[in-house]
């Protein structure tokens, strides 16, 4: 999905915790680069050779072509403050690809299922976002929402774990069952009813 948008282009990742990412499409973008402030995950990049800044604030003024932040966003004390420093770091046009929990997650809508509310509900989630909060977010910051959209990180099989045991890893514990065909099912039909359980949202800076 995001391949193609960081292809030969100066990409910025923010938050972006053990790298995992930046290793996946490093050989994709021209040049990356990424913010993170925990030091220890921040030393371990500098030792891989990743070119890292403890906060936004460091990084290079009107420079980058895309910015990501996956599962970041819902972390942010000042979401307002830290979008407009984002901005600064970013090209006329370039791009913003945000990606967070979404708060209308069908085990939380339909099932309000107690023991994933306390799974997800944990103090460093500030704020989960539904559609409509993370668009105006974006808008109060002069970003341009091009598009905003649910996926789907766990399966049918984590779900009905879930529902019978009460407790996460059911895609793993429960991997024999898992089927593709029924998964991108399961994926359409959480999208039809804005019950995925992750957003993401590509904004340009205008």
């Amino acid at each position: 999905m995001v391949r193609n948008i960081v292809y030969k282009k100066k990409w910025l990742d923010i938050g972006t915790g053990a790298g995992g990412v930046l290793d996946k499409l490093k050989d994709s973008a021209n040049e990356c680069s990424a913010v993170e402030p925990n030091n220890i995950m921040r030393n371990k990049l500098k030792k891989l050779g990743y070119k890292v800044y403890k906060s936004s604030k460091l990084a290079k003024k009107n420079y980058y072509d895309v910015v990501t932040l996956f599962h970041v966003f819902e972390h942010m004390k000042h979401p307002l403050k830290e979008l407009n420093s984002i901005k600064s770091l970013m090209k006329k046009n370039s791009k913003l690809i945000i990606e967070v929990p979404h708060a209308s997650d069908f085990l939380l809508k339909t099932l309000n299922l107690h023991e994933f509310k306390k799974f997800t509900f944990w103090s460093e989630h500030l704020i989960l976002h539904v559609k409509k909060s993370l668009t105006t977010f974006l808008k109060l910051s002069n970003f341009e929402v091009e598009k905003i959209f649910g996926v789907q990180r766990y399966s049918l099989v984590n779900h009905l774990h879930w529902i019978l045991k009460k407790k996460p890893g059911g895609h793993i514990y429960w991997n024999f069952m898992r089927l593709k065909i029924l998964e991108k099912l399961y994926e359409k039909f959480l999208s039809l009813i804005n019950q995925n359980d992750t957003l993401i949202v590509f904004a340009r800076k205008k």
